[in-house]
């Protein structure tokens, strides 16, 4: 009942496969879950919600054995807490710059004594759990994915990659081609560099190596690349795809 899929992808030597929000439908969060991803990305990071609003769809992931995965706006106990409060299972945390931040976001996502999450999980009411069944296993369950998007966060990548209690090291593509210089610049032969040599420089310390993409060719290279956790886009992503290439067929005869 509370195994992340995650977690359990990446123990078996699997890969992550996982699809994004792209903004508050219930019932394409629906959609998308009975796809059988193994993660839900709900972004809170650069959508103008928050956790009010998208407090049903970690439950929608749940209960389809999905790991709904909440990126928090930044580095804060607050949000972290809230965002878990309402059923994530796994914590993305953006501009992760020092081994301390990644350390700080691991004890913000645990309960003690590996960290200092305050105890009152709401979801669990709402699928009828006990806080006897989950908090034991609360720890087990959570895991943590820190971006490394800036100069400083590349330079301390190695140190960021050692932190106990961090399950997956992801770069952000966008704010890296920014941090380099090369802003919105993603086929530059620099970003692509960076981008190629990321798994294997975080696998040195045991850590898979996260990405996302809103296509599916450059999820390919990423997963011949070594990439472990990704993001292949969302579903309205892949039907505009399907209705465009529908109306072209359509239009062609």
């Amino acid at each position: 009942m509370f195994e992340n899929r995650i977690k359990k992808c990446l123990a078996n030597g699997g890969v992550a496969l996982g699809a994004g929000a792209p903004g508050l439908s219930e019932s394409v969060a629906k959609l998308s879950v009975n796809c059988d991803i193994d993660f839900f990305w709900i972004d809170l990071e650069h959508r103008a919600y928050g956790t009010h609003e998208v407090r049903w769809m970690p439950i929608i992931c749940r209960q389809a054995g999905c790991a709904p995965m909440i990126r928090v706006p930044g580095l804060d106990a607050v949000w972290i807490k809230k965002a878990l409060d309402i059923g994530a299972n796994t914590i993305m945390v953006p501009q992760i710059n020092t081994a301390d931040e990644a350390k700080r976001a691991v004890e913000y996502a645990k309960y003690p004594p590996l960290g200092s999450r305050g105890i009152t999980p709401t979801w669990t009411m709402m699928m009828d759990i006990t806080w006897d069944e989950y908090l034991p296993v609360a720890n087990d369950e959570t895991a943590v994915i820190v971006q490394i998007e800036s100069p400083q966060g590349m330079k301390n990548l190695a140190e960021i990659a050692q932190v106990e209690g961090v399950d997956v090291v992801f770069a952000g593509p966008a704010d890296l081609s920014a941090s380099m210089g090369i802003i919105g610049q993603f086929q530059h032969p620099d970003l692509l560099k960076y981008l190629a040599e990321f798994p294997k420089r975080v696998g040195e310390y045991g850590k898979p190596a996260g990405i996302t993409f809103g296509s599916l060719d450059p999820c390919i290279q990423a997963f011949k690349d070594g990439y472990r956790f990704i993001n292949i886009g969302t579903l309205v992503n892949y039907g505009i795809d399907g209705l465009k290439a529908g109306l072209a067929q359509m239009r062609a005869l």
